[in-house]
C-alpha cells in the first residue's frame, strides 16, 4: 500500500505554497484502539496469537516515575533496614515494583522479571544490556552491578537474595508508616488527588494458607460467600448452610482508597494488615486522623464507609474537626433510624422516586467464520439456529428494569448521643413496599444536597468489591510464598 503526501510551507508574502508531492514506498499501518471488538473477537475464539506486553509498558512507567522523580523522593524517606547502602534504595523500589507488575512475587524469579522486563530499557546501559548471541541468537544480559564482589558475569543488576532480604528486615510496621505518611505526601506533590476529595475505606480478608506459622494469622469460620461466621448466628443457621461454612486462615487489610465521583480510577492512599479477628473501626479513624495529620485539611472532603465502621464520636470528630462529610449505612437496631421511621409516616414527608444506576449490558455474542463452509454445513447451522430460537423464546423472560425506590431525607437528626454533629438520614424503600418492610438508611453529615446525593456517593462503596477482587484474583495477592510477617506486607 503506498500513500501520496503533500505538504504545504508559507511563503514570505504569507500565502502558503504546495511542495510537489512525494511517493513514500513504506507501507503504513493504522492501529485504532476498540475494546469492545477486542473483546468480542476474543469471546469467539477469532484470534490466532496472544501476547502480554511487558518490555513496553513497563519502560513506559519507570520513565514516568523517574522523570517525575517519584523514585528520588521515595528513595529519601524508605525505612532502609541497612547501615550501608551498597544497592541505591531507588533501585530496590523499582526492582521491586517491576516484580509486582509481572505479577512475579518469588525473589528467585527476578532474572526472568529483568530479562523479559523493561528495567533495563528505562535506566539504560549504566544498568545492564540485552544482546543477542550472534552465534546461537541467544538474548544475553549483561549488568554492571553496584559494587565488585562477584566473581562471574552478572544476569541482574543485584542478587535477587539481597532483594529478599532487604524485603524481609523491613520492619512491617516501619513499611505501612511510610507508606501511610510519606508516600501519600509524594502523591500530593504529583496532583495525584483529586479535587472532589472522595476516599472510601473499607475492609477485606486476605486468606493465606493454613499454616500457623503465618505471622498475625488466625482462623476463622466463614459461609460460602466468605464472610465470616459468628457464634450466634451458627446457631440461626441450618445444616445445609453449616456444611458450606468452613474454617480459614486470614488477615485482615484496612484501606483507604481515594476516587473520583464517577469511579474511574482507585489509588490507595492508607494501608494496614492486621490478624483476621481485630475490629476495623478503631484502626480506620486512626488512618483517616494519620492522613489529615500528614497532609493538612482539604485533601480529603468526603469519606464513604460501611455499617461496619459507625462511630458516632469519631464521625462527629472527623465533620467538626477536619470538616470531613461522611456517607455511612446505618444499621435497623440504631435508634436514630427508628426515629426518621416515625417522622417519615408524618403525612407532611415527602417521598420522591429515585432510579438506581442500572448495571452494563452484556457484550453481545457473534459468531465469526473466516472462510465458505460447506452447503451441508450451512444447512444444518440454520436448523441448528432457528431451534435455539425456539428454545430462547420459550424460556425468555422480561428483562429486568432498573430498580426503583421512594426516597426521602429526614434532617437535622440529634438521637445519636455519642455524635456531636447533626445528621440526615436519607430512608430508602422499594416502589412497591407500601408496608414498609424493607426499609434501610444512609447517613450523611452533609447537609446542602439533594436527597439522592448520598445514594449515588454511598454507590462508589460497592464498586470497590470488584476492585478487591482483581487484587486477589489476578494481581495473586494472597499468593504468600513465605509465613514471614515482613515480607507479606511487602506484597501486599
Amino acid at each position: 500500500m503506498k500513500f501520496w503526501l503533500g505538504w504545504m510551507s508559507w511563503s514570505r508574502n504569507g500565502r502558503f505554497r504546495r511542495r510537489r508531492p512525494k511517493l513514500m514506498s513504506p507501507s503504513i499501518i493504522v492501529y485504532e484502539e476498540n475494546r469492545t471488538y477486542v473483546l468480542e473477537q476474543y469471546h469467539n475464539g477469532h484470534f490466532d496469537y496472544i501476547e502480554v506486553i511487558q518490555e513496553v509498558a513497563q519502560r513506559d512507567f519507570f520513565n514516568y516515575v523517574s522523570r517525575r522523580g517519584v523514585l528520588a523522593e521515595l528513595a529519601k524517606s524508605y525505612p532502609w533496614p541497612r547501615s550501608k547502602e551498597e544497592v541505591p534504595v531507588w533501585f530496590y523500589l523499582a526492582a521491586d515494583m517491576a516484580m509486582r507488575l509481572h505479577g512475579n512475587h518469588a525473589f528467585h524469579g527476578f532474572p526472568w522479571v529483568v530479562r523479559t522486563g523493561g528495567l533495563l530499557t528505562a535506566f539504560g546501559p549504566e544498568l545492564g544490556r540485552k544482546l543477542i548471541d550472534p552465534q546461537n541468537g541467544s538474548l544475553r544480559v549483561e549488568c554492571r552491578g553496584f559494587n565488585s564482589k562477584n566473581d562471574y558475569p552478572r544476569q541482574t543488576p543485584c542478587d535477587p537474595d539481597f532483594l529478599r532480604k532487604i524485603a524481609k528486615d523491613t520492619p512491617a510496621e516501619a513499611l505501612m508508616d511510610w507508606y501511610n505518611r510519606d508516600v501519600v505526601k509524594v502523591f500530593r506533590e504529583q496532583r495525584y488527588f483529586d479535587k472532589a476529595g472522595i476516599f472510601i475505606g473499607d475492609a477485606s480478608y486476605i486468606f493465606v494458607p493454613d499454616n500457623e506459622h503465618y505471622e498475625g494469622s488466625v482462623k476463622m469460620l466463614f459461609d460460602e460467600h466468605n464472610h465470616p461466621v459468628s457464634a450466634e448466628r451458627q446457631q440461626t443457621l441450618s445444616r445445609a448452610e453449616l456444611k458450606k461454612c468452613r474454617w480459614r486462615r486470614c488477615l485482615k487489610m484496612i484501606s483507604l482508597l481515594h476516587t473520583n465521583a464517577q469511579g474511574e480510577f482507585f489509588l490507595y492512599a492508607g494501608v494496614r494488615i492486621l490478624p483476621g479477628n481485630v475490629h476495623e473501626c478503631p484502626v480506620l479513624w486512626e488512618m483517616v486522623a494519620e492522613f489529615v495529620r500528614c497532609l493538612g485539611k482539604g485533601v480529603m472532603k468526603d469519606l464513604i464507609v460501611d455499617r461496619g465502621f459507625l462511630d458516632g464520636e469519631q464521625i462527629g470528630r472527623v465533620k467538626t474537626e477536619y470538616g470531613i462529610e461522611v456517607t455511612i449505612g446505618v444499621k435497623r437496631n440504631m435508634d436514630i433510624l427508628r426515629d426518621a421511621l416515625g417522622l417519615a409516616k408524618m403525612p407532611e414527608t415527602k417521598w420522591t422516586s429515585y432510579e438506581c444506576p442500572a448495571s452494563e449490558p452484556p457484550l453481545p455474542f457473534k459468531r465469526h467464520l473466516s472462510g465458505p463452509q460447506p452447503e451441508h454445513i450451512l444447512k444444518r447451522e440454520a436448523a441448528r439456529q432457528r431451534t435455539l430460537q425456539l428454545q430462547k423464546a420459550a424460556t425468555e423472560t422480561t428483562p429486568s428494569q432498573p430498580k426503583s425506590l421512594r426516597i426521602t431525607r429526614i434532617a437535622q437528626l440529634n438521637s445519636w448521643s455519642s455524635c456531636p454533629a447533626p445528621l440526615d438520614l436519607v430512608l430508602c424503600r422499594e416502589a412497591g413496599d407500601e408496608a414498609w418492610e424493607h426499609v434501610w438508611g444512609i447517613l450523611s453529615t452533609s447537609r446542602k444536597e439533594a436527597p439522592e446525593a448520598p445514594l449515588q456517593r454511598y454507590h462508589l462503596r460497592v464498586l470497590i468489591e470488584e476492585r478487591h477482587r482483581h487484587l486477589k484474583c489476578f494481581w495473586d495477592l494472597a499468593d504468600f510464598s513465605s509465613p514471614d510477617f515482613a515480607l507479606v506486607v511487602n506484597q501486599v
